[in-house]
């Protein structure tokens, strides 16, 4: 018979305690060296693209915001001039104005305001800060056409004799202009067809007529024979600019009481424009003009209104988000002169551009910015001759 072996089974051996010891603390350190630098690349992937997102969105609203800044401003700028039919509308040097509704009256209204009051659009220069431009047409954009004083009116008469009463109506809103510059607003209380006359008598709820001692004490003027009245209607008159916030604001003048301002745009940090002017004797644009002390069109006359045919408008639109590090920098023009930031177009010796500087936020290096730039003719004034 065959012997059976047994083999002694050994208990604990080294077999069995390899099997069972786990995981070294090496082994652990080396694994959670690994983890954290899985996370750190993932953190900072995750960083990037996120930034990169916020860039991208950014740089979307900030186009956006040029994009409603400049066609809200060229819709109104082509419009500008619509109701004065007349170039003689751009000879008024003052306006007197009067407005009375209920208890509250105004003198003047602000729309007629200040010197050359008729000026479809006048650019206010900002230095180093944004250019305000101030667009003015009349509510009754068909006008008629203008009629001329046959007799003469005494600053106290409420009547005017014209040679054509044709196109008015009770309650339009004229403008009588003088030879000298001087103008007045009137309204219409009665047309007189037999007899070619207009009557503008004070009184009523709501008049632009005040009484004669009221005309007398701001020494209104008196009109001759042969100067103009036209019909115009109540001035629209809109303010745009940039405030402090960098927002792109309108204000509006047109009720005569009082005057709104809208916000229509963020992040807008500058406006600047220039006129667009024709020689004598022509009507194509001829020169662009910064409107500053140093070219002379700081200030407007009725011959240099005649000869602008044209805006060229600048805006700066500037990324809300700002960069770990400088993303924008200094821009020099042809003409040599340096910008605080980007170039609004190019330009030349002879023609400069009007300089951006945006160095009063001493940041300005760390945000990106969009100039959006345009041409804008006054159609409305074509006709008006130089």
């Amino acid at each position: 018979m065959n012997a059976l072996l047994i083999q002694p089974v050994k208990c604990g051996s080294a077999t069995r305690r390899d099997s069972q010891r786990g995981i070294s603390l090496i082994e652990t350190m080396i694994g959670m060296t690994i983890g954290i630098l899985m996370v750190l690349i993932i953190t900072q992937a995750w960083g990037t693209f996120e930034n990169q997102k916020q860039t991208t969105v950014s740089g979307s609203a900030t186009q956006a915001n040029g994009l409603l800044a400049i066609t809200e401003l060229e819709q109104d700028i082509r419009s500008a001039g619509a109701g004065l039919t007349n170039a003689a509308a751009f000879n008024c040097t003052t306006t007197y104005s009067y407005y009375e509704t209920g208890a509250t009256s105004v003198t003047p209204i602000p729309a007629y305001a200040g010197g050359m009051s008729m000026v479809p659009v006048q650019i206010t220069d900002g230095g180093t800060d944004s250019d305000t431009l101030t667009v003015k047409l009349g509510a009754d954009s068909l006008g008629a056409l203008p009629a001329t004083l046959t007799n003469s009116m005494p600053q106290s008469s409420s009547e005017l004799n014209l040679s054509s009463v044709a196109g008015f109506s009770d309650g339009d809103v004229v403008l009588a202009v003088g030879a000298s510059g001087q103008c007045t607003v009137m309204m219409v209380t009665q047309v007189q067809g037999a007899a070619l006359k207009l009557q503008h008598n004070p009184g009523g709820s709501t008049t632009y007529n005040p009484t004669t001692a009221n005309q007398t004490s701001w020494g209104w003027p008196a009109f001759v024979s042969g100067d103009k009245i036209m019909k115009v209607g109540q001035m629209i008159a809109h303010q745009y600019t940039v405030n402090a916030s960098n927002q792109l604001v309108l204000t509006d003048l047109t009720v005569p009481s009082t005057s709104t301002t809208f916000i229509l745009a963020t992040d807008i940090v500058k406006i600047k424009a220039q006129y667009g002017i024709a020689n004598v004797g022509s009507q194509d644009v001829n020169n662009w003009i910064n409107a500053t002390a140093s070219t002379g069109w700081n200030t407007l006359d009725s011959a240099k209104v005649k000869r602008i045919k044209a805006v060229r408008l600048a805006i700066v639109a500037r990324s809300a988000k700002r960069e770990g590090s400088d993303v924008t920098g200094v821009c020099t023009n042809v003409s040599g002169g340096v910008n605080n930031g980007p170039c609004v177009w190019p330009d030349s010796v002879a023609v400069p551009a009007p300089l951006i500087d945006l160095s009063a936020n001493a940041d300005w290096k760390k945000y990106r910015y969009r100039v959006y730039q345009t041409i804008i003719p006054l159609r409305n004034v074509i006709w008006a001759g130089v």
